[in-house]
């Protein structure tokens, strides 16, 4: 890994603690404002937002009162970088309240495309998904088995 590619992944932790923080505060412009002004914006329920200003209007009602008080918990699992000005991040998260924790259960998973602006690094797409513990065992056994299976012949 180069220097300048430990300084992106670095800019890029920082968006998404920004992003983090914002949902904490319940501010949707802050929110948004991490977002490309034509991003991509897909929930776990499948409904699409396209651009900054869409993804605002719509984390507003639920930052008031269905998401309000409430928190990210996420981690970046892996970093690829398109380009030098691209990047594909994957990671895993939930949206949390309370003292809750996040757990296999309430996991969701994410892709997020990101890409170096003028004004830095933004998110240019962003796609969550629930992940499915049980299917995740039986498709990791399944993986096991593919490449015990391989070394062998």
């Amino acid at each position: 890994m180069t220097i300048d590619q430990q300084a992106d992944e670095a800019a890029i932790h920082a968006l998404f603690e920004r992003q983090a923080k914002a949902w904490h505060d319940g501010d949707a412009a802050a929110f948004a404002s991490v977002y490309a002004e034509d991003a991509d914006y897909v929930t776990w329920f499948g409904t699409h937002s396209t651009g900054r200003e869409e993804i605002h209007e719509t984390h507003v009602p639920l930052f008031e009162k269905y998401l309000k008080n409430t928190r990210l918990d996420g981690e970046i699992t892996g970093f690829r970088f398109l380009t030098p000005d691209v990047a594909l991040v994957h990671g895993k998260g939930a949206v949390l309240k309370g003292r809750r924790r996040r757990t296999l259960r309430n996991t969701k998973v994410q892709s997020t495309v990101v890409v170096r602006t003028k004004g830095g690094w933004q998110i240019a797409a962003f796609h969550n998904t629930k992940y499915h513990w049980l299917l995740a065992k039986f498709v990791s056994a399944a993986d096991q088995r593919r490449k015990s299976s391989t070394a062998v012949g």
